[in-house]
């Protein structure tokens, strides 16, 4: 049985956001397109869905990548804070991982700009998710979306930082498929259109 890739795509509403929601979207739709035109690389992976909103809540739990959906509507948030989704994150994470069998070391694939409201909680939560002696820590990709703090999102993104000038769906085709083809775990490079900085490891 081929390994399977758990990727978890985790997109931003707080207010900062609002003017690029449309984009999340477009960019979701951009990947889900993608999956569709490369079936068997999309056999192999399974797709979560979270949104930052008042609280992070799992809109599409772990699922075949075919049935990706669209995000859903602008919901109210108040503020942004990191630290509760990095804490659900683990907790979905190592639920899934325990029901799976053959997987590959997970995606978390971040977007926003990089603005939390809980600037002194969030980093031990990021701590404790990207921990190396938990087997199931995820490789961590952050996006930046519109004007986007970089030192936040570099700090989020310790395995790649996608800092503008490529779009979503591109960025997060290129991480999740290229993954998804190795069974060895760590990601291999890709040069990407588009004038933004594309870091990874071996950019540090």
């Amino acid at each position: 049985m081929e390994p399977v890739l758990p990727c978890y795509v985790v997109c931003d509403f707080s207010p900062s956001m609002t003017d690029y929601i449309a984009d999340l979207r477009a960019g979701l739709r951009e990947f889900r397109g993608a999956l569709h035109a490369d079936p068997a690389a999309a056999a192999r992976i399974r797709v979560c869905v979270i949104v930052v909103g008042p609280r992070p809540w799992v809109q599409q739990p772990l699922r075949p990548a075919a049935e990706l959906t669209d995000l859903a509507g602008r919901i109210p948030c108040a503020g942004t804070n990191f630290g509760p989704v990095f804490e659900l994150l683990r907790v979905t994470i190592e639920r899934d991982v325990n029901a799976l069998k053959g997987n590959l070391r997970p995606i978390v694939f971040f977007a926003s700009d990089g603005r939390p409201t809980d600037p002194a909680d969030w980093p031990a939560a990021l701590a404790a998710l990207t921990d190396p002696d938990w087997p199931a820590r995820p490789e961590m990709i952050a996006f930046a979306v519109g004007a986007a703090h970089r030192d936040t999102l570099t700090r989020i993104g310790a395995g790649r930082v996608f800092l503008g000038g490529v779009r979503m769906g591109a960025a997060l085709s290129a991480s999740v498929l290229i993954h998804a083809v190795s069974t060895s775990g760590p990601l291999v490079r890709q040069n990407l259109s588009g004038s933004g900085n594309v870091f990874g490891e071996a950019d540090r």
